[in-house]
């Protein structure tokens, strides 16, 4: 997979929900909570649940939730976000939920609701390291790169082998002209995650800010050697 040269949040970063022995362990069930990697056959299943009568609210918000993300990977953000609204409406404890939804309207370009629902996640009790890098990552989108920095520096002490936290604060650091520390930054996404294009290229041309026009060359032929639309 190609990396963008900023962080596009998928809602796939996040592992499909419902998936439990509680569960009725139909073929639809299946298929809306992990057993395919299609977007289309997760779409039919979990629509057929939210139809069925006689499914619980708590199983029909797990079906709203992962619709959202198949949705959203789909690109059709508000109409994940509409689903999303079902599967926080349906069961306000999702935490699954405000997460996708808050994927949703990253990617959308609505970093405020953005912020609120990660934020609201981790009051929820989801203190992983991607729903740091998904809040810092709005933060950085909207221009506050201070709390950007804030949020993806927690990431990194919650997970120190995150490469895309360090790409996202690198980003961050480059925003607020700290070159240094930039380069810093990426250069551990790239030993964390060798074939980094973008965090190859960004740091190079960080490199060529700092006057090392030889080194950020080099950075930017071997990111397009790995990516060749990298920065493009």
């Amino acid at each position: 997979m190609r990396h963008a040269l900023w962080v596009l949040i998928p809602a796939c970063t996040w592992l499909l929900a419902g998936i439990a022995a509680a569960q009725p362990r139909d073929t639809n069930w299946a298929l809306c909570t992990g057993s395919t990697d299609d977007d289309h056959r997760i779409i039919a299943a979990c629509t057929a649940i939210i139809q069925s009568r006689d499914q619980s609210d708590a199983n029909r918000a797990i079906a709203f939730q992962n619709r959202c993300m198949a949705i959203n990977n789909g690109g059709h953000h508000d109409r994940a976000i509409q689903d999303c609204d079902q599967a926080v409406n349906l069961d306000p404890a999702n935490v699954q939920g405000y997460l996708s939804r808050a994927h949703a309207l990253f990617n959308k370009g609505d970093y405020d609701r953005a912020i609120s629902d990660y934020g609201q996640a981790i009051s929820l009790g989801s203190n992983g390291a991607n729903t740091y890098v998904g809040r810092g990552a709005a933060y950085h989108k909207k221009g506050d790169n201070a709390h950007a920095i804030e949020d993806l520096s927690q990431a990194i002490k919650l997970d120190a082998n995150n490469a895309t936290a360090y790409f996202a604060r690198g980003a961050s650091y480059q925003a607020l002209k700290e070159n240094e520390h930039a380069i810093e930054d990426y250069s551990e996404a790239v030993r964390l995650a060798p074939r980094f294009a973008a965090a190859i290229y960004l740091r190079g041309m960080v490199k060529k800010l700092t006057g090392d026009d030889k080194g950020g060359d080099a950075d930017i032929a071997q990111a397009r050697k790995i990516d060749r639309l990298v920065g493009k």
